[in-house]
């Protein structure tokens, strides 16, 4: 029974999930992160859907040293770094921001950051991936 639960679930999600997923790489300072960027493009206007999922990651702060939020960044084919937000995390270690963007090659990154008020990255990169949709 709970094998064709599966098998139907599977097949309930499957045609809504084309597009593709991208896994971020963590940085020493949070060994135990993990996190991946679904990417799927918008229908109407052909723009790039982002759904980024992050796992594990520390609060911020308790890093060393500590700070205050975590940041999404994108880079667009290297152009300059572009603030998307903040992606909290919960209780239990996980957060998700989802986001809409006109790139199509770029390096989406998380920065751990002192304010959500800062427009240029810190040095402190937590996660980070390369996203290619052409």
């Amino acid at each position: 029974m709970k094998v064709f639960i599966v098998i139907a679930s599977s097949l309930l999600i499957w045609p809504m999930s084309s597009g593709k997923v991208f896994p971020m790489t963590a940085d020493s300072i949070v060994p135990g992160a993990t996190g991946l960027v679904s990417v799927h493009k918008n229908k109407d206007n052909r723009n790039t859907m982002l759904d980024i999922k992050v796992n594990h990651l520390a609060k911020p702060s308790r890093l060393t040293p500590s700070e205050h939020s975590y940041l999404v960044w994108i880079r667009p084919n290297g152009g300059e770094a572009l603030k998307q937000g903040a992606i909290g995390v919960d209780k239990n270690l996980r957060g998700e921001l989802k986001l809409e963007t006109v790139s199509k090659d770029m390096d989406v990154f998380i920065t751990a950051e002192q304010s959500e008020g800062v427009t240029v990255p810190s040095s402190v990169e937590v996660l980070h991936t390369h996203i290619s949709t052409n």
